[in-house]
């Protein structure tokens, strides 16, 4: 393998870290908590609702799983690089809108030491905030005559920069570790104005900013045990764990009273990531399809945010399919990954009492650029997401998605014969 794509491959890597700093999304409902929280994924498991605990493929890096590193050819080098394309739109009563958004999704690197043992480098979002808008006018109960309008803004999220080991101690078995760097910045601010009003002196703009500066390590683990269960037929079964881990993180609250006071209290380490647990499973025949089903379950509610626990645990059900027609074909779309999926999770945090439901509805290809069993690979894939709101008076969320992703598979060493 030449030099050039091993060290393009690393100013890639280097300049992603710098570039996912600015993530980019537009969502009303990244306002609660950390924000839309990312689930690791592969790019094929991105167009299978979001498969990754019991996925297990040798063609693309699956960080949702670390016990996927092993599956990799232990001549292969493999470099990926993601990035999506976000269309929004909103509704709350006779009111519309519509917003468009961009993120350079992921970037990673996976490299086979044995044929037992793999590593994986890469970077990635753990959750994204990103919104602005303001609620219509309200009458305020003391004077009907005037009005009050509530405005938001918020951006930022966190980061999580991955170094993986995965190894196979024997053939059914792999096992393998996740090393996590967190960081980043979330700043929201919520503001408070009145409109129309002659009590001037009564009635005072309150403006409530909160920041959050998070960087940290994590540690996460994952199993995968795979069953030969008859000639090009087999299953996977897949488990994840990530301990709870309380953040090194810097935080401050300040209200500003206009007219009559600044008040600002600063918080350390009073944040705090779940414990999570994850069961997969998928089944491969006859070399063209695989199916799989993924489901874990976060205990938010054991978590703590601003020093206090207001989040309820949250659990998520991906469904997925794949068929791959024959990747040895002479024809083209043969060759083709078609790929579908579902997804459905609450969400962690609370609005107005209750939890919401997230659910997403994927389709997508992966185009090899040759023959091959181990190909390069240009995936795409569509994600329809929408928000099941439990009170009709909620804003209404909805996007659709576009998900580019290029998998670089090149040869790391290859054996040249002497004439």
């Amino acid at each position: 393998m030449s030099k050039g794509i091993i060290i393009s491959a690393l100013l890639g890597l280097c300049t992603a870290i710098a570039a996912t700093g600015q993530n980019s999304t537009s969502s009303p409902y990244s306002r609660y908590g950390y924000g839309s929280l990312v689930d690791g994924t592969s790019a094929q498991g991105r167009g299978m609702g979001g498969l990754s605990i019991g996925l297990r493929d040798n063609q693309h890096t699956n960080f949702g799983n670390p016990a996927t590193y092993t599956a990799i050819d232990s001549l292969n080098f493999r470099f990926e690089v993601g990035a999506s394309l976000r269309s929004s739109f909103y509704s709350s009563g006779d009111s519309k809108s519509s917003d468009l958004s961009g993120n350079l999704e992921r970037i990673g690197l996976q490299i086979p030491i044995k044929n037992w043992m793999g590593i994986a480098l890469g970077i990635e979002p753990y959750s994204i905030v990103g919104y602005n808008y303001s609620d219509s006018e309200k009458e305020i109960k003391v004077n009907n005559n005037d009005k009050s309008v509530d405005t938001y803004y918020g951006e930022g999220g966190i980061n999580q920069v991955i170094v993986g080991l995965g190894f196979r101690p024997w053939k059914p078995f792999s096992f393998g570790c996740n090393l996590k760097f967190l960081f980043g910045d979330i700043t929201t601010q919520s503001q408070v104005l009145f409109n129309n009003s002659k009590n001037k002196n009564f009635y005072h703009p309150t403006l409530q900013s909160n920041l959050i500066d998070i960087h940290d390590f994590s540690i996460s683990f994952g199993a995968q045990y795979e069953i030969e269960t008859g000639e090009d037929k087999s299953l996977v079964l897949g488990a994840t764990f990530e301990p709870k881990n309380k953040l090194n993180a810097e935080a401050s609250k300040t209200i500003v009273t206009t007219g009559i006071d600044t008040l600002t209290k600063e918080y350390d380490s009073a944040f705090e990531l779940p414990f999570t647990l994850g069961f997969g499973a998928s089944y491969k025949f006859k070399n063209r399809w695989t199916i799989g089903v993924d489901y874990k379950i976060q205990k938010w509610s054991d978590a703590e945010y601003f020093g206090e626990k207001v989040f309820e645990d949250r659990r998520k059900l991906n469904l997925g399919a794949e068929l791959r027609p024959n990747s040895m074909s002479k024809k083209y779309f043969n060759r083709v990954a078609y790929r579908w999926g579902f997804s459905t999770a609450n969400t962690y945090y609370k609005v107005h009492g209750d939890t919401n439901r997230e659910n997403l509805i994927t389709a997508g290809f992966g185009f090899p650029l040759k023959r091959g069993l181990n190909p390069t690979v240009i995936n795409f894939t569509v994600e329809y997401g929408f928000t099941s709101l439990s009170n009709k008076d909620m804003m209404s969320d909805r996007f659709l998605r576009f998900v580019l992703n290029a998998t670089l598979n090149e040869k790391w060493f290859v054996r040249r014969r002497l004439e």
